[in-house]
């Protein structure tokens, strides 16, 4: 029982420090170096439940073959990604890419006093869309810019596998 709560408490403990390092430094990152940066956080973070658990089974926080210590080890690190994997596609990604989010937070930001239509559209507008989506587009690499042409650098990404996975529950769904 006490290698479950150890498991467990290194995976979740993992993410908590993934979360205050992003948190902290997300601010200070371009936009065109987001999805990099949020990447290397992830891949940096990621030896932190095998740290733990190398402390823990130095300590003998409990009698295990090391098999069993590898295998809760491998569970802490799995548990930690899932936990990023969702944080990141269901809390990170729709606040900085949803216009709705981004209207509420200009809206905010503006205070007491309100904002006007006008300044809204003013600040953020079709053009303000389209600039950001190509910054973050152009620093991930998945797109590049010669001459004013923008194209497509065919790799292979975490978007185009949700791309795959939709069209697979398209073509399940209209069967």
């Amino acid at each position: 029982m006490t290698i479950d709560i150890l498991t467990l408490g290194a995976g979740v403990f993992s993410f908590g420090v993934f979360l205050l390092i992003h948190l902290i430094t997300f601010r200070w990152v371009a936009p065109e170096h987001l999805l990099k940066s949020l990447l290397l956080c992830v891949i940096a973070v990621m030896m932190l439940p095998v740290l733990l658990m190398a402390v823990f089974f130095a300590a003998q926080a409990e009698n295990l073959p090391f098999s069993g210590w590898v295998c809760s080890t491998l569970v802490a690190v799995l548990i930690q990604g899932l936990l990023c994997f969702v944080y990141v596609l269901c809390i990170f990604g729709p606040y900085e890419t949803s216009v709705r989010m981004r209207l509420v937070r200009e809206i905010a930001q503006a205070g007491a006093k309100g904002i006007t239509r006008q300044e809204l559209a003013e600040r953020y507008n079709a053009q303000t869309i389209m600039e950001i989506r190509l910054q973050r587009l152009l620093g991930s690499g998945d797109i590049n810019e010669k001459d004013g042409q923008y194209a497509s650098v065919n790799k292979r990404n975490l978007f185009f596998i949700f791309d795959d996975i939709a069209g697979v529950l398209k073509k399940w769904i209209n069967q």
